[in-house]
């Protein structure tokens, strides 16, 4: 007479087997869910140094030699900023690192329409060390020189066209993108 099924070893064999396979499933999961949170964590914190380093490149006064640091609102979170400015050997020119990581508050950062969009300084602890510098989620490093454009109307060229219509990119030759312009 011939047996069917199996037998107690073969049975606690296979469930080994399919909990391994689960757990390396579900390590994966976990282990993908926390460098997509990493990685957005670290595209915004690069948004908010980018954009501190963007105010003092187009702000009408140089910063102050030394550590300031303030807090931002992004994303539905608190940032803090740390601004290091350190004069260059070149005459007038200066070297700017932000670096930025957040707070842990979740704020509203709805914007109204009377709210300021211009980061904040606010009084906060500035890194001490090198080895605070690891703690920050990013840094972003930028060249500020002293000399200031007097010119304050816009540089491109306005495009001329019909109003709502849209219609083509300045230089489209009449008759669309693959037409040969008139002579």
């Amino acid at each position: 007479m011939k047996r069917r099924g199996f037998t107690l070893l073969e049975v606690l064999i296979a469930l080994v087997i399919v909990t391994l396979a689960v757990s390396a499933l579900l390590g994966t999961i976990t282990s993908s869910a926390s460098n997509v949170e990493y990685l957005q964590e670290k595209t915004v914190a690069d948004w908010v140094a980018l954009n501190r380093l963007t105010e003092v490149r187009i702000s009408q006064q140089m910063p102050d030699k030394g550590r300031r640091t303030g807090n931002t609102e992004m994303a539905g979170r608190r940032w803090q900023w740390e601004e290091e400015v350190i004069e260059l050997p070149v005459k007038g020119m200066f070297r700017v690192e932000v670096r930025a990581r957040p707070t842990g508050e979740f704020v509203d950062d709805s914007r109204k329409e009377s709210k300021d969009t211009a980061q904040k300084d606010s009084e906060s602890r500035s890194a001490g060390d090198e080895l605070d510098k690891l703690g920050w989620t990013t840094s972003v490093i930028g060249v500020v020189g002293t000399s200031q454009s007097a010119r304050r109307e816009a540089i491109a060229a306005q495009y001329i066209g019909q109003p709502g219509q849209g219609g083509p990119p300045p230089g489209t030759p009449k008759g669309g993108p693959g037409a040969t312009p008139d002579r």
